[in-house]
């Protein structure tokens, strides 16, 4: 049996696929499972838009979750790469292949990198407090853990990357 993100896959399956993931149009859609992974790459990026609701003082929340600044400018780093396949999803073309179209390509070791700096950090802010339990930090493992297994595993994911970043031009 097939591992489901496996690459070599048969004319059978991909046909299979592309019934499943197109719709009555032919183009792919969005899966949603990536928007989760996408916005927990980018929690630092949510944290700051959500920090911007306090009017009195919008550094009060960025504090709770965030020690310092510089590691709030790291989860923003971090997010960058999750921040550039999202704004790929939303502009490439099913149509005409473009640079969102290209940076699908390399969409999926972005993403892994960007998992595996974060895994870094986590590790670094875990021994920086002696290795204390939170469920903060807990909950933050358990999410890296379940977007590591949807990045490498979703079928869905493959295909939707693949779909988008195979897409000739049309123009002559």
């Amino acid at each position: 049996m097939k591992k489901s993100g496996s690459a070599a896959t048969s004319a059978g399956q991909r046909l299979v696929e592309k019934a499943r993931y197109l719709d009555k149009e032919g183009r792919a859609s969005f899966p949603l499972s990536l928007l989760l992974v996408l916005l927990f790459q980018m929690r630092g990026y949510v944290a700051a838009i959500i920090s911007l609701t306090f009017a009195e003082d919008r550094t009060r929340l960025l504090k709770l979750f965030y020690t310092s600044s510089e590691q709030f400018g790291l989860m923003l780093l971090i997010g960058l790469p999750a921040l550039l396949v999202l704004l790929a999803t939303t502009f490439a073309g099913e149509d005409e292949r473009n640079w969102a179209n290209a940076l699908m390509r390399f969409a999926q070791p972005l993403l892994l990198l960007s998992l595996i700096v974060d895994a870094t950090l986590i590790l670094w802010l875990f021994l920086e407090q002696h290795g204390a339990f939170s469920f903060g930090r807990a909950g933050i493992i358990f999410g890296w853990l379940i977007c590591g297994w949807y990045l490498l595993n979703s079928r869905r994911w493959r295909f939707y990357r693949q779909h988008l970043a195979n897409i000739r031009s049309t123009k002559q």
